[in-house]
């Protein structure tokens, strides 16, 4: 499962081009929503689904305004209309809670055009299995390929490169002067 947290979320990012393997809950809504938020302007960035405990999910969409940003006006706005959606839809069984936000200054990287914006700029990859020792691997993105992405570590200059099924997660690491 493609997830860019911990063991117990799952994530599911959709577009033109797919990079990490989709949770079927969170594809499904995907697909259901992307064409309505497009419509209204805006990018689904992800879809995260949270089972939580027997009586208690949470639906969260990070939603984006391409080229600009979302303003919190923009999200207030958005999330009635989605509900809304999903009421129709009613994808999701059982109670969930329903969160839409931005996708924060260390933003999600997903989708093939996302790895392909954020090219020379510092990303962290996490991978579903140990490499080298380890699992977490930051640098700068030096390269994108239909098939996977290479980054360059700051300090020792190793280059290190993913196959897009090696990926669990990525984002992109806003560097704080």
């Amino acid at each position: 499962m493609a997830s860019l947290y911990p063991a117990k979320r799952r994530t599911a990012e959709v577009g033109p081009v797919l990079v990490l393997q989709l949770e079927p809950l969170a594809k499904k809504v995907a697909e259901l929503l992307e064409p309505h938020i497009e419509r209204l302007g805006f990018e689904l960035v992800v879809v995260e689904f949270h089972k939580g405990t027997r009586h208690h999910a949470l639906l969260r969409l990070l939603v984006d305004k391409p080229g600009g940003g979302i303003s919190l006006s923009d999200l207030e706005r958005l999330s009635p209309i989605l509900g809304d959606l999903l009421d129709v839809y009613d994808p999701v069984e059982g109670r969930y809670t329903l969160e839409v936000s931005s996708p924060g200054i260390n933003r999600p990287l997903a989708k093939l055009k996302d790895f392909e914006a954020y090219r020379g700029q510092r990303v962290r990859i996490r991978t579903h299995r140990p490499r080298e020792g380890r699992k977490n691997f930051e640098g700068v993105l030096i390269e994108v390929r239909p098939d996977g992405v290479a980054l360059e570590d700051e300090l020792s200059r190793e280059r290190h490169a993913f196959a897009f099924n090696e990926i669990q997660g990525a984002n992109y690491e806003h560097k704080f002067d």
